[in-house]
């Protein structure tokens, strides 16, 4: 096993295999305003929008190997599975993204090999955020 960056459920994304590229993360409040008096606004917070969280991710199955991370990835996905992510860092350190439910994938192929493979894969995965916030699944 090479250095793991992050886990997907049963998927490890690693520094040799499919490896993460770049993480994207995107959330909202749920924000009611109302005009007072005339220009003053009255903000009142109510919840928290979705949260997201993009990867991606790229791997040379030729030299990196990685695609067997794919699949586990994609068997997740189609089983609308609610899986664990985690994202480590330097050493043994790590955060618990939460719980999470892979909303989209996608998969982009180039350079075929005369084996009918592609060189060069790419991938971006889009992850929900579920439960309260992010951390539990309320089941």
């Amino acid at each position: 096993m090479a250095i793991p960056l992050c886990a997907l459920g049963d998927a490890v994304l690693e520094v040799i295999g499919l490896n993460p590229q770049g993480f994207d993360y995107q959330s909202e409040a749920v924000v009611a305003t109302q005009t007072v008096f005339d220009d003053e606004i009255f903000v009142q917070p109510n919840a928290m929008g979705e949260r997201v969280m993009r990867l991606r991710l790229a791997t040379r199955p030729h030299v990196l190997g990685g695609l067997d991370q794919y699949q586990i990835i994609k068997r997740h996905h189609e089983a609308r599975d609610i899986v664990l992510y985690l994202r480590m860092t330097a050493g043994v350190v790590g955060e618990v993204g939460g719980n999470v439910i892979i909303r989209r994938i996608s998969h982009r192929e180039e350079r075929l090999a005369p084996d009918g493979v592609g060189r060069w894969h790419e991938f971006d995965v889009e992850l929900l955020y579920v439960g309260g916030q992010g951390g539990n699944t309320g089941w």
